[in-house]
């Protein structure tokens, strides 16, 4: 029913649909099916019984989840927006031109939707297979068809699928903003720096910080090779093009003077 209603809103236009929401009772439905009825399955045939019941419902979990998840990726244009980040032009910081890009607040709400999503279908399996784990006198050849039922199952691969747009939104999300950064970078007084260096930075651990939040390791590493590539080499450009300025050093110069004198001001409080 609620499917239903995901997708009788999605034709009508809205533009907001509680995919979260949706996905968040199935698991709830899952999960409170096997926990209310763990005492009759473990009387009836005992902690096999139980095994059995949730790789039952498991399939349950691969047909409705994926239907949800492919509905979302629909909603939101995923493929179609990735293939447009992938092909756009001017993915560099030094490049020019004003060719229409996706909208980097669109494309951050898009990432914080696949978050949670991401969220809650590894939240789910490491509960349930957890739970599997945790049953002592299984037989020996259930446990690996249970578990691998949660990895390889058809839910698993359109979370992966899922994963795979997330890192191309965040990979993009990372490279507008550090674009932002250089173009309104200033001397900031007092300061050994311009505001690009911080600016910069502070993207890149706000991304990377969401990567890890996912607990998806190809995700963490996938983002964190996309901002040690964008460091390597289209940030270090822009920075040599600004060391290059005319009388940069002065003014960095000048600055640092300033912020030594604050230091030494603060000094005896430092101590304390």
């Amino acid at each position: 029913m609620e499917y239903e209603n995901v997708v009788e809103l999605m034709e009508q236009g809205v533009e907001q649909v509680n995919f979260v929401g949706s996905l968040t009772n199935l698991f709830k439905d899952i999960v409170m099916a096997i926990e209310e009825n763990d005492e009759i399955l473990r009387g009836l045939c005992g902690e096999d019984g139980v095994v059995y019941a949730i790789c039952e419902l498991q399939e349950e979990c691969d047909s409705r989840g994926s239907l949800i998840l492919k509905k979302y990726m629909e909603f939101r244009k995923l493929a179609r927006l990735a293939s447009d980040i992938n092909n756009s032009p001017n993915l560099n910081l030094l490049a020019g031109g004003a060719s229409e890009r996706p909208d980097p607040r669109e494309v951050e709400l898009y990432v914080e939707e696949i978050l949670s999503l991401m969220q809650l279908g590894e939240d789910y399996t490491e509960f349930m297979v957890s739970k599997i784990k945790s049953l002592t006198s299984v037989d020996a050849e259930l446990l690996p068809r249970a578990t691998k039922a949660f990895r390889n199952g058809s839910f698993s691969k359109v979370i992966q699928d899922v994963t795979g747009f997330y890192v191309i939104l965040e990979g993009f999300f990372m490279v507008e903003n550090v674009r932002k950064a250089k173009r309104i970078n200033e001397h900031v007084p007092d300061s050994l720096t311009t505001s690009m260096v911080d600016d910069v930075f502070y993207v890149l651990q706000s991304c990377l910080r969401r990567a890890i939040s996912t607990s998806n390791i190809s995700s963490v590493i996938a983002v964190l090779s996309n901002a040690g590539s964008l460091l390597a080499n289209d940030y270090h450009e822009a920075l040599q093009q600004k060391i290059r300025e005319p009388n940069l050093g002065a003014r960095l110069f000048l600055g640092g003077i300033g912020c030594i004198k604050t230091m030494v001001g603060l000094k005896p409080n430092l101590a304390y």
